[in-house]
């Protein structure tokens, strides 16, 4: 058993699943200033993810995870021929999945800064931009969405696959630890970034939550 996620990943991890099945539920039953609520709390864990790849555990940063298209071929080769070697963290496909979501989430949130319906709900930023402009990035944060979903269906079908081959890996994003894998440990103190995610969530209440 070695010590892979930090609590701050996996707390990101299903808090994220969570958040946007409540973005979605707010959205589609016109509940829009808890909606708002919920995507402000989803954009202080993303953008406290995105600092914790840079500084935080060895297995969160994007350095570990994120490799090249060479390596994710051979990797994917490798899968094919079941001959896929053990990971520490993340595994070279996994890793590239994991930045596809952030990017697709991040797109969501920040098109939903400058959405509005021009009637009842409008985004803290769209009286920045031109009324077009805030046109089509509304249309942008309806169509994202289902992108979102795909990615979030091809990732569970992964999971699936490894789960297959024998890796326990959603156990592993809950207590931490993974079984069958050789290596010094992945996890260091992550109580940096949960005083960040509370600083955070506090300045998006002072500029945007207050207005709500």
């Amino acid at each position: 058993m070695v010590r892979v996620w930090d609590s701050f990943v996996r707390g990101f991890h299903w808090s994220q699943l969570l958040l946007l099945v409540g973005c979605w539920w707010t959205a589609e039953y016109g509940h829009m200033v808890w909606h708002q609520w919920v995507a402000m709390t989803l954009l202080a864990f993303w953008l406290v993810r995105v600092i914790w790849g840079f500084v935080g555990s060895p297995s969160a940063r994007f350095s570990h995870f994120v490799k090249s298209p060479a390596a994710v071929w051979r990797y994917g080769q490798q899968l094919l021929r079941h001959q896929a070697p053990a990971q520490l963290g993340h595994n070279p496909l996994g890793g590239w999945m994991v930045v596809a979501l952030m990017v697709v989430v991040g797109l969501q949130l920040g098109s939903g800064l400058f959405a509005s319906d021009e009637i009842f709900f409008q985004g803290p930023l769209a009286a920045w931009v031109s009324a077009d402009t805030s046109s089509w990035l509304t249309l942008l944060h309806h169509r994202n969405f289902d992108y979102i979903v795909w990615l979030g269906i091809i990732h569970v079908l992964a999971v699936m696959v490894h789960c297959a081959r024998g890796e326990r890996l959603v156990p592993a994003m809950f207590s931490g630890r993974k079984r069958g894998v050789n290596g010094p440990s992945q996890v260091k103190a992550s109580w940096p970034a949960w005083l960040m995610l509370v600083l955070c969530w506090l300045a998006l209440w002072f500029w945007w939550g207050a207005t709500l």
